[in-house]
């Protein structure tokens, strides 16, 4: 049942009004900075609520003449935004006013933060949201431009280098993906007419009529477009940088941003697999690449932050697998990663930060044998790490298992075999930096490293309760959707049938 509504105006506009009102508060009140971002959040996290119970019940809703549209699969990503979005931004409250403390800011500068925070989440879903083909693109393209001045704003050359790598490979790339829309787009029209052929949800029934090369070019463009945005090898390179140089609660959301992309290949690429099968093959290869390669450089480093960074491209090719794999299975698998690693690596990110807030470093080497470190820290960031890993019975176990068997159902052995891989190597990398930093003492090496020297003897700095809250409420989601997995049928279930439905041309 199709009805219009209000709400979908009102997710994207709350958050706007709360970039605003933190712009213009922010010049005569600085200290104050984030309050609106958060009642912002909060707020738009409520409607959010709303829609998917109502979407939950079998409801899809528009707006702008179906210019916005929200079904099982929008509510699935708007919300796994709107809770990464709050907390994130609640834990960046205290997180930065240590960074200011520290000398790493100026009081000043928070403002723009939460400014721009809040105006990533808003451009966020509005891509989650939209149904104009071309608006998909200048949405994707704008989180990039909101979040580029967030990766440089402790304002480093190192951040200013990753920022501006981020803003060109992003925008180049992305670039891509507008030629492929356009494409899409001069090839529906000529059957569906000027208005009907932006809109992705009536695309299905007449691509069997779309000229075949041009068609292949388009879904070539698409995939490299949106791919580079999703962070897929060999169009990763920025997102190391980006991730290691951005505050760590930024990075926390920052890495929902790459999902956004990998909806926006799903919204799309999913709509010719009936009639272009062998593009499901690529996303399974795209994918294994991905998830290989992603782990393997991240066994390299020794900044925690670079490791999750590439952790993230590792497991974002279990999503591409799942949603290649074109089947219901293999929908259900991709989509209940794409929520479990977008909780657990915003914990971790988060736990990072809280590193940095007691610790003042995010280097591996410098931080084994440290004391002051926060127990609910280590327990949040063992919790992340074995759910990443795929340890049974938390959440990241059971959407990798999903993975899994939709790849050995489809007969893809080699496909099974390598995630299954990867999911070992991904254990292995994330408990032993694990080890490292919470549990491994200095004087298990006859050498110490010279580094930590300085902060040895730094005293214990008490983390405030926000910060240590998020990170609490993150796991005990987590946890709770690995011990009771029906809980999440509900809610990827629809999702699943989403894509099911504008693939057959509904």
């Amino acid at each position: 049942m199709e009805s219009n509504s209000i709400l979908l105006w009102l997710i994207i506009i709350i958050p706007a009004l709360a970039a605003g009102l933190e712009a213009l508060m922010g010049r005569k009140r600085p200290q104050s900075a984030g309050l609106a971002a958060i009642v912002g959040a909060a707020i738009t996290l409520g409607l959010v609520l709303v829609l998917v119970w109502q979407v939950v019940q079998g409801e899809k809703l528009m707006a702008w003449s179906g210019q916005l549209y929200a079904d099982g699969l929008s509510a699935l990503v708007v919300l796994v935004i709107s809770i990464v979005g709050l907390a994130a931004t609640v834990f960046s409250y205290r997180a930065l006013r240590g960074a200011v403390a520290a000398g790493k800011t100026a009081v000043g500068r928070l403002p723009l933060y939460f400014s721009l925070d809040a105006l990533f989440m808003c451009t966020m879903l509005w891509a989650s949201l939209t149904n104009n083909l071309i608006m998909l693109y200048v949405v994707v393209e704008a989180t990039t431009l909101a979040s580029a001045l967030l990766v440089t704003f402790y304002w480093k050359r190192e951040s200013l280098e990753a920022g501006f790598k981020y803003l060109l490979l992003c925008t180049v790339g992305i670039t891509f993906a507008l030629l492929g829309c356009v494409l899409i787009y001069a090839a529906a029209s000529p059957y569906l007419g000027g208005h009907q052929a932006m809109l992705i949800t009536a695309l299905a029934p007449v691509v069997d009529k779309f000229p075949r090369e041009l068609t292949l070019l388009a879904l070539a463009f698409l995939v490299v477009g949106f791919g580079t945005k999703a962070g897929l090898v060999p169009f990763h390179s920025w997102l190391p940088d980006a991730y290691s140089q951005a505050p760590s609660a930024f990075a926390a959301f920052l890495s929902v941003g790459i999902k956004v992309a990998a909806y926006a290949l799903a919204r799309v690429l999913t709509i010719f697999y009936p009639e272009y099968s062998g593009i499901g093959l690529l996303v399974v290869a795209l994918g294994m690449v991905t998830m290989l390669s992603g782990i393997v450089f991240a066994f390299a480093q020794d900044d925690l932050k670079r490791m999750l960074a590439f952790s993230s491209v590792s497991q974002i090719g279990y999503v591409m697998m799942g949603l290649g794999l074109g089947s219901s299975l293999g929908y259900f698998g991709a989509l209940y990663h794409f929520l479990n690693h977008a909780l657990l690596k915003s914990m971790l990110f988060l736990c990072v930060g809280a590193l940095v807030y007691t610790s003042g470093t995010t280097l591996i080497s410098e931080l084994k044998g440290q004391k002051g470190k926060s127990a609910l820290t280590a327990i949040c960031f063992f919790i992340g790490a074995l759910g990443i890993g795929g340890m049974p019975p938390l959440n990241g176990f059971w959407s990798k298992f999903t993975i899994f068997l939709a790849a050995a159902q489809s007969g893809m052995w080699w496909a099974t075999g390598v995630a299954v891989f990867t999911s070992l190597l991904t254990l292995t990398c994330l408990v032993r930096a694990a080890y490292k930093v919470f549990l491994e003492r200095e004087d298990e090496h006859e050498e110490p490293a010279a580094a930590c020297e300085n902060t040895q003897n730094q005293p214990a700095v008490a983390l405030p309760w926000s910060m240590l809250g998020m990170m609490a409420a993150l796991a005990a989601l987590s946890v709770l959707i690995g011990l009771s997995p029906n809980l999440v049928n509900q809610l990827i279930a629809p999702a699943v049938q989403s894509i099911m439905y504008i693939a057959v041309g509904g």
